[in-house]
């Protein structure tokens, strides 16, 4: 443990903060706020020891495994340094020349030995029961308020989303960066800013710097005269609003109108565009007015007087002046078309020079927009505008222009070409004049003219341009089911007011920068994340540079070693930290493989494993699974840097668990249901070529371990629950059975015929040992016998003698067993129906069950050790002096009441079927109880919880 104290600079007899004892310093610093503890952390290294086992705003004091756990994380989510490549081993010449060998791929190196980047991030895996989501959330309140740095290299960009601070986003050409993402890994986040944007400290010399992001789409647009069209055309639309610095992000149209003129729509060329506005005085009549289009909502919104505009960052509902259109949802504002317009974006005054920078970001925002609409028709329709003369130009402006080639005729309806839409968008009129589509300038422009050379400069820039918002929040995805759980541990146990919560449960899409700039965690499930990855899709979700991913439950991932849409998803996410939340990170069945570890490795962005299959291959898995000790060493070595796991058994903290088995004997009724059970399961062994493991159906085929599985369920539950095995449906089999008898010599209008179907289908007793058997086995030779007469003989009849058909094995392989083991009874056992074992299933109006039976007894004695304990108390109270009110009375109870609370018992069980037993038997005995299991609406458990 380390022990520091405050010494200060200069000695003498003044109070100061070293005056302070631990104790009362500890104190204060547990009532500040996140980033005030930062702060406060900030001021000497005594102060950051104390702060570093507090967790703020948080409700309870942490177990000691929970506070290594957050250390631990804590460290991992710092700058790592470079490790040694794990599969490359250095050699040395006899001359002392070193080199390396990768021992998966055989590359040698030479010079500085490899190197990789570790990830932020890892696997936490407690042990159910020990508190993960409290260690969570205390990870998430330590590092409250810390912004993603993005990769090095790219431009941030710093808006105002709200007043107290500020908000930024940096955008990149997704082509250009898969260099140095391999080289780095900056992209995902390994730095983190500390320092508030909105500090001086902060600057940016806004030089144009290149993207350094990788992604398989890439579009750009040429001159099919000048160089071959290589476009590759995504289904996917790109961020909305995404250009390159130093141009403009914001788009701002400016007006001249009339005051007294009414008030339309705006630009109805614009089809669902609109605009809002900044004024600025003219003359007495006139005034101008600024119209800026929200990056998200691609509504247009009317700035008030005097508002500042950045034309170069993004602009949002959220900056507008106005309160009553703040939001995306606010309706837009009407403005009147027919008054002159001085200002339109994607024009230029005709007195100026064309290739306006605004119109090129305009134009290409429109492109990146509308990518999908792109095919080769457009291309050409889009070329053939770029490159109109000054004559077409006035032709347009005055009598229309037609597309010579494609526009003979007018299209309508389904038939509509796609360019149509992107004309329409940078502002351009269609108008149907007999039959033919003519396109115009719109209406009431005051001497201005289309930019066609800033849309050729549009159209040679790439089209893959990302915009990511940096966020300070923490996406948690959990399964559907445990969203209440999260919300209901935050409320519980975090201070309220501090951390600002959106549980993304539903179909509808909250828009990306809301969603990084205005929440501190944002929860989703599973679900959401396999529905919002596809080639076609924006999802918000990619639209943000998370400061951490945390997938609870996170072995999900690798349920399934196939490539599924959630985990393609989540291994597309861009953050700064990755975290798997797990009490098991491999499932849970016998064919349950170290393979499975490696989705994991591969959300965690691991680089010597998770993103290269073949050195996982021939490094780990198939060396692990070939039981080479270098396979496991490896796999151990990398569980260790990226793993944290505390069990229960090894926390001296948690008090042991005192377990005491109890043995109850099975009642009359219970018992007969168990062994009906028992003697079935053995009875379909007995019948798989006589215990033979290699028969396809038999229980002991390792093939089997899903029904094998079910089958021990069924006998564990049958212990608690007496039942009956759902055999009505083998009707078909015992009549095929008594058709083979009949073929033996069996007259079907016998008595003996009419007794063995009835013997088939109800039970009946051994011919042999005279005991009951529910399935019992009839031979050839029309003989009725339990499971253990006729196991004692697999040759003949133990009854009469009667020799079987026996079926060697070095006969011929049959398909239902490959590989016979032993002589079987060929005859005997294709003469045996087929009994359907289905689900337990009890009878839930006549049911007994030997533990419940014993339980209850023990709850009655419970509660009566309890009524006579409560008796002696009040006895006790009673004796007491008197007191001078009844309310003083009631006080004198209340403060005496926990020491007389009665016992309380929990009552657990992997079965509802058995829950439900017991309910109903708790309720016959008058017990009051309460139930929480699932299925449950959490409100029901709240009540009953609170009930209890």
């Amino acid at each position: 443990m380390q022990i520091t104290t405050i010494i200060p600079d200069v000695i003498s007899d003044e109070i100061g903060i070293w005056s302070i004892p631990d104790d009362i310093l500890n104190k204060v610093l547990i009532r500040l706020k996140p980033g005030d503890l930062i702060r406060a952390a900030a001021t000497c290294h005594h102060i950051r020891t104390l702060a570093a086992s507090i967790m703020p705003c948080m409700k309870l004091k942490l177990f000691p495994h929970q506070e290594a756990a957050v250390e631990w994380m804590l460290r991992r989510e710092q700058n790592p340094e470079p490790l040694a490549h794990p599969l490359c081993k250095n050699f040395c010449t006899e001359d002392g020349f070193p080199f390396f060998i990768n021992v998966s791929s055989g590359e040698i190196f030479t010079g500085i030995a490899p190197t990789i980047n570790d990830f932020c991030g890892g696997m936490f895996c407690d042990e159910p029961g020990l508190g993960k989501t409290v260690t969570a959330l205390s990870l998430i309140l330590k590092t409250h308020g810390t912004l993603a740095e993005p990769p090095r290299g790219v431009d941030i960009k710093w808006c105002t989303h709200k007043p107290d601070k500020k908000y930024g986003y940096y955008e990149f050409n997704t082509s250009n960066c898969s260099n140095n993402l391999s080289e780095s890994k900056r992209l995902m986040g390994k730095n983190v800013v500390k320092e508030d944007p909105c500090s001086s400290e902060l600057s940016h010399n806004g030089d144009s710097v290149p993207s350094t992001r990788s992604s398989r789409k890439r579009g750009r647009l040429v001159d099919p005269g000048l160089s071959p069209v290589n476009m590759h055309v995504s289904s996917e639309k790109s961020p909305e609003s995404c250009n390159p610095h130093p141009t403009p992000a914001t788009q701002v149209l400016k007006v001249t109108k009339n005051l007294k003129s009414v008030r339309k729509n705006l630009m109805d060329a614009y089809s669902k565009d609109s605009v809002g506005s900044k004024r600025k005085r003219g003359t007495a009549s006139e005034l101008s007015e600024t119209w800026v289009q929200c990056d998200a909502c691609r509504k247009w919104r009317r700035l008030s007087d005097g508002t500042v505009l950045d034309s170069t960052t993004a602009w949002f509902c959220s900056m507008n002046a106005d309160a009553a259109r703040k939001t995306c949802t606010a309706s837009e504002e009407s403005w009147d078309f027919k008054t002159k317009i001085t200002y339109l974006p994607g024009f230029y005054k005709k007195d100026a020079l064309p290739g306006n920078e605004q119109n090129v970001s305009f134009f290409a925002n429109i492109l990146k927009d509308n990518i999908s609409l792109i095919n080769s028709e457009t291309k050409k329709a889009l070329l053939w505008l770029a490159q109109l003369p000054l004559r077409k130009h006035l032709e347009m402006e005055s009598v229309g222009l037609t597309r010579p080639v494609l526009d003979a005729r007018a299209t309508t309806g389904k038939g509509a070409r796609p360019y149509f839409k992107l004309f329409q968008a940078f502002g351009l009129v269609r108008k149907i004049e007999q039959g033919v589509t003519r396109w115009y300038y719109p209406s009431m422009l005051d001497d201005l003219a289309f930019d066609s050379a800033a849309l050729g400069i549009a159209l040679e820039k790439p089209l893959d341009l990302v915009r990511l918002y940096l966020s300070r929040a923490t996406l948690i995805v959990v399964p559907a089911n445990l969203i209440d759980h999260w919300t209901t541990q935050i409320q519980r146990h975090v201070s309220s007011d501090t951390l600002n919560v959106y549980a993304w449960g539903d179909h509808k899409r909250p828009p990306a920068h809301i969603l990084a700039w205005d929440y501190d965690i944002v929860i989703t499930t599973f679900s959401r994340l396999s529905a919002e990855w596809g080639p076609s899709k924006k999802s918000v979700l990619k639209q943000i540079h998370w400061f951490r991913v945390i997938l609870d439950e996170g072995h999900t991932l690798g349920s399934s070693l196939a490539l599924t849409n959630k985990l393609q998803m989540a291994v597309s996410l861009v953050a700064s930290n990755r975290w798997i939340l797990t009490g098991t990170p491999t499932p849970n069945t016998p064919t349950s493989q170290v393979a499975h570890l490696h989705p994991m490795l591969k959300f965690l962005h691991e680089e010597a494993y998770g993103e290269n299959y073949h050195s996982w291959e021939s490094g780990i898995h198939r060396p692990f699974e070939a039981q080479m000790e270098e396979g496991r060493i490896r796999l151990v070595e990398l569980l260790r840097r990226s793993m944290i796991s505390a069990r229960k058994a090894d926390l001296k903290n948690i008090p042991p668990c005192i377990k005491r088995i109890t043995f109850v004997d099975f009642s009359e009724g219970h018992a007969k249901s168990y062994n009906e059970l028992v003697v079935t399961i053995r009875r379909n062994i007995l019948m798989a070529d006589w215990n033979d493991p290699s028969h396809v159906e038999s229980l002991l085929n390792p093939k089997q371990w899903k029904f094998r599985t079910t089958t021990i369920r069924n006998v564990r539950l049958s212990c608690c629950v007496a039942g009956h095995i759902k055999v009505a449906e083998a009707g078909h089999d015992i009549q095929e059975t008594m058709d083979e008898l009949m073929q033996g010599g069996l007259d079907p209008s016998s008595e003996e015929y009419q007794s063995i179907r009835f013997a088939l289908l109800n039970g009946t007793d051994c011919i042999r040992c005279r005991d009951w058997c529910r399935l019992p086995v009839i031979t050839p030779c029309r003989h009725l016998l339990c499971h253990d007469c006729v196991a004692l003989d697999s040759e003949k009849c133990i009854e009469c003698g009667n020799n079987y058909e026996m079926q060697s094995p070095e006969t011929r392989a049959r398909p239902e067993n490959p590989n016979p083991k032993w002589p079987v009874p060929k005859d005997l056992i294709e003469l045996q129906p087929s009994y359907k074992q289905d689900d337990w299933d009890p009878d839930w109006q006549s049911t007994t069950s030997s533990k419940v039976a014993y339980l209850i007894d023990k709850l009655r004695s419970l509660r009566e050790a309890n009524m006579k304990h409560v008796h002696s108390t009040n006895i006790t109270i009673g004796a007491g002096p008197a007191t001078t009110s009844s309310y003083q009375d009631d006080d004198n109870l209340q403060t005496r009441l926990p020491q007389t609370l009665p016992d309380k018992v929990i009552i657990f069980s992997q079965f509802l079927e058995h829950i439900h037993v017991i309910e109903q038997q708790l309720t016959i005995a008058g017990i009051t109880y309460a139930g929480m299991y699932s299925p449950m609406p959490l409100g029901t458990k709240v009540c009953n919880v609170t009930h209890i």
